[in-house]
């Protein structure tokens, strides 16, 4: 999973107070057996993610700078985690971030489709339960909608 290092955080920053901030960088989320994150961070990195697969849509499958399916799962991977982390916060807290996530969403689903075959979930492989609206989407275009289809062998 790719985790923005030094997230630009003036966006979280300009609309949530210090206190509620502060709280937000004391729930960490375990990403790996060795790694936490701060929620902050992985608002950030939620927030950078849509935005270069948004950026990638109009690129070739051969332009290096291109994202992949692999790169679309890690973003879907993060905001599992964002959501796993909204059950630290108190409702009030919680409503105000999902004010500012409902912003990042609505920009994920402006350049996906719902993907009744869940190609992303059969390129990621691994076991879910129930998996996330964000889980059932997909790029209108680009090289991560084309390596998931031919990744997933859904057409």
């Amino acid at each position: 999973m790719i985790i923005v290092t030094n997230p630009d955080l003036s966006w979280i920053s300009g609309r949530l107070s210090s206190d509620d901030l502060h709280v937000l960088d004391r729930v960490n989320i375990q990403v790996s057996s060795q790694r936490s994150i701060t929620l902050t961070h992985l608002l950030a990195s939620w927030k950078a993610h849509v935005e270069k697969l948004e950026a990638d849509l109009s690129l070739s499958s051969s332009d290096r700078s291109a994202w992949g399916v692999h790169d679309l799962i890690a973003a879907l991977i993060i905001r599992d985690s964002i959501q796993d982390g909204m059950g630290a916060l108190d409702a009030a807290l919680g409503s105000r971030i999902e004010k500012l996530l409902s912003k990042i969403d609505k920009l994920f689903i402006s350049f996906t489709e719902p993907d009744a075959l869940l190609r992303l979930e059969k390129v990621d492989g691994r076991p879910r339960g129930e998996c996330g609206w964000w889980w059932k989407r997909i790029p209108v275009a680009g090289p991560a909608r084309e390596e998931a289809i031919l990744y997933s062998g859904l057409n």
